[in-house]
């Protein structure tokens, strides 16, 4: 931790020597347009990107977690345990998972460097502090130090505005919805500072059995402009208690209670809080160059609380108590700990040309996280016999990394604009089991691993002379190639992990450390099974546009070698199994439209087809036996998304969207049997804002009242699953509603 604490100091000083830099004092330049300008996608290179605007997002559902937000964009499908839309919820781009979808917040990289995953039930009702978000689909560029697969979410903190003035937002809806909002902005101070803090509590009883969950949220920001420079800080925290809803439910199950959850002890419970802290700085040297240097640190640390039935005594260390022996099947409750601790660096140059704009920058990040598990009570004792800290395992993760990107854009000539990105990436990781409860001598493992990506990727965009067909046309191509180390979960057999006793790590060979003594300490291990995943993606695409009417085709051909998926089943914790595929292939189309079909109506359309297959793929079964799955659809990837909206303004004060929803077939396994299928499914949703001021009540100017009715027909449909002896489902919720007033003051 000193080495941790010691680089954050060095950085926050270096970052404040580059912060009193002023090279044109003539010249102001407004902070809140420039803080993650770089880590975006121009507007003009046409790739496959989406923008949110700040606009569409003050619609939003305020009883959805933020990637449920993120639907009406080709590609992306998200959904979550509790079947509400709030507490642990997850993203897909194309079908890829959250491990290989990056995430920036104001430039800076969400994803937890030792399970690569967003856990955004951390960060309750962090859309109300949000400006707009860009999605980007399929290899990502280098900038902000990313190697996304699926694709990148840019997520942006709301802009500090130059007036005070906030807003409070009440909520309430199905399942017990309900929450409380609160936001102030100081406006401009003296000086050339402003700031804002935004309040927050959430709470649902969830649509499955004992999924609740209860959050807050605090986010505050404070930005600081002179004449050549802009310095905001940005820190963001809360607190979830969220009951456990991971595990899939038998489909025999479900037939008969749409509801149930296989969790039945009352405290199964997850309690984590992730502060996060952030600074951004950015010196104008000249009007085409200006240099960014983001720094961050995220603290996390928390538990989550299991009953367990019939386990071996000796693998909790309870057979250290009296009248208990190893192999002793007893019931016992335990809490899984983890502390985590992430810093970063991520510096950027931007450089203006005549034709053209380079960035130059990387990132580096140093992280270590402590995991530990507790027995509270166990079978035949009191909660007394366990006052002090009772420690069957402890394990630790450190992990180091460090990139560096150049990425150009140049105008060849006319319309044509070519983009080369070279990113070159270093990773290492150390996992060591600590002595703790039973986990002494050749019990202990340990292993270091480490990676070194090249990553080149390039694109051509054409915008075509004049009007063709009465709009405005362009074409775009573009080639890429991104590389993924495994998770520390994807190094352990794909039913148990590092807090199992007696479990090795997946590697080839292995090592016995000796203590001064001769006994065994520990043994260290290398070559691990589970190999880096690599992708060659091509994309091309067309768009069009005029005033009325704009849409986007877009196709992908994405080549893996060694691809990491999921092999059909999920860990005790509720992780999807993983392994290395040899080759596979996933191609598709994606196509935006947006027409204006009459005054103040608009009809929108985000579809998506994909075809993701085994190339080449041997699995190697527990019996002994190899089945090739070679042509076989991949598991857990829908096979079509599609939204369709229709979004009209009948009066200045009232605003209606309606709203359809279809979802394709996925399967649960890689055999590809059809019997082993989420069927595909159709929702309709209806949407209505009143603007009280607009329908004449001067008093309430400011105030708008709506009201969310989702799935009118009360489909039943499940959004993920797996197969083990019988198909298991996590089931969406039927008919519900929200309703919520918002007021500006």
């Amino acid at each position: 931790m000193k080495r941790v604490h010691f680089a954050l100091l060095f950085l926050l000083l270096t970052a404040t020597a580059f912060a009193e830099i002023e090279a044109n004092p003539d010249r102001t330049y407004e902070g809140g347009e420039v803080v993650v300008t770089a880590s975006r996608y121009d507007d003009d290179t046409s790739m496959n990107v989406t923008n949110i605007t700040q606009e569409e997002l003050q619609l939003r559902e305020p009883d959805l977690e933020l990637p449920m937000l993120l639907q009406g964009i080709p590609g992306v499908f998200s959904y979550s345990d509790a079947g509400s839309g709030l507490g642990y919820t997850y993203l897909k781009i194309r079908g890829f998972d959250q491990r290989r979808v990056g995430v920036l917040f104001n430039g800076i990289p969400l994803n937890d460097p030792e399970d690569h995953q967003v856990w955004w039930v951390d960060m309750p009702d962090l859309a109300s502090s949000v400006q707009d978000i860009q999605v980007q689909r399929g290899v990502t560029n280098s900038i902000g130090g990313m190697t996304a697969i699926g694709g990148t979410v840019n997520i942006v903190s709301a802009n500090l505005s130059q007036a005070p003035g906030g807003m409070f937002s009440l909520n309430a809806g199905s399942y017990g919805f309900s929450r409380q909002m609160i936001s102030y902005q100081t406006g401009k101070l003296g000086k050339g500072f402003k700031s804002m803090i935004r309040l927050s509590r959430q709470e649902s009883d969830g649509y499955r059995d004992r999924s609740g969950y209860e959050g807050w949220g605090v986010f505050w920001s404070g930005q600081y402009e002179t004449t050549n420079t802009s310095t905001r800080i940005n820190i963001y925290t809360g607190k979830e208690l969220t009951h456990h809803a991971w595990d899939a439910v038998p489909a025999s199950i479900l037939a008969t209670n749409r509801t149930a959850n296989m969790e039945t002890y009352h405290n199964a419970v997850d309690d984590f809080r992730q502060p996060h802290y952030e600074l951004h700085n950015t010196v104008f040297f000249s009007d085409n160059l200006s240099l960014t240097n983001r720094l961050y640190y995220i603290n996390g640390e928390g538990f989550y609380e299991n009953y367990k039935e019939d386990q071996r005594a000796g693998d909790y260390a309870l057979d250290i108590l009296p009248g208990v022996a190893p192999d002793d099947d007893i019931d016992l409750i335990r809490q899984k700990w983890v502390r985590k601790d992430h810093a970063g660096w991520v510096p950027g140059l931007e450089w203006n040309q005549d034709r053209g704009r380079l960035l130059v920058g990387g990132d580096w990040y140093t992280f270590h996280s402590d995991h530990w598990g507790d027995v509270m009570w166990a079978e035949g004792f009191t909660p007394g016999d366990f006052t002090e800290q009772f420690k069957y395992h402890e394990y630790t993760g450190d992990k180091d990394a460090f990139s560096l990107y150049a990425n150009q854009r140049y105008r060849i000539v006319g319309g044509l604009t070519a983009t080369l990105d070279l990113h070159f990436q270093h990773k290492e990781y150390s996992f060591m089991q600590n002595e703790a409860g039973n986990f002494t001598g050749d019990l202990r493992n340990a292993y270091t691993v480490d990676y070194d990506f090249f990553n080149p990727k390039g694109a051509l965009h054409w915008q075509a002379p004049g009007r063709v067909v009465g709009g405005e046309m362009a074409v775009y191509g573009s080639v890429g190639r991104n590389h993924r180390e495994p998770t520390d979960g994807e190094l352990f057999d794909t039913w148990q992990s590092g807090s199992d006793l007696g479990v090795q790590p997946l590697f080839k060979r292995s090592r016995e450390v000796l203590k001064a003594d001769g006994s065994v300490d520990y043994v260290e291990w290398f070559d691990p099974y589970v190999q880096e995943e690599r992708v060659d993606d091509y994309e091309v695409g067309l768009s069009w546009q005029n005033p009325h009417v704009s849409f986007t085709l877009g196709g992908y051909w994405m080549d893996f070698q060694n691809e990491i998926v999921a092999l059909g089943g999920v860990s005790d914790d509720g992780s999807s199994i993983r392994g290395n595929a040899g080759r596979t292939l996933h191609k598709g189309l994606e196509l935006g439209l947006r027409a204006r079909v009459a005054h103040a109506h608009e009809l929108s359309l985000a579809a998506s087809r994909s075809w993701d297959e085994f190339e080449e793929y041997f699995f190697h079964d527990y019996d002994g036996s190899v089945h090739d799955y070679s042509g076989n659809p991949i598991s857990l990837f829908p096979s079509h998304l599609l939204m369709v909206s229709w979004d009209a303004r009948w009066t200045p004060g009232v605003q209606t969207r309606l709203r359809l929803r279809d979802t394709g077939r996925q399967h649960l396994d890689n055999t590809g049997n059809k019997d082993r299928t989420i069927d595909p499914w159709t929702t309709v949703d209806l949407s209505l804002w009143f603007d009280l001021g607009g329908l004449g009540a001067r008093a309430l100017e400011g105030a708008r009242v709506f009201v969310h009715l989702r799935n009118l027909g009360d489909t039943e449909y499940e959004t993920w699953g797996y197969w083990a002896t019988e198909n298991y489902y996590t089931p969406a919720a039927g008919r519900n509603f929200a309703v919520g007033l918002d007021y500006n003051f």
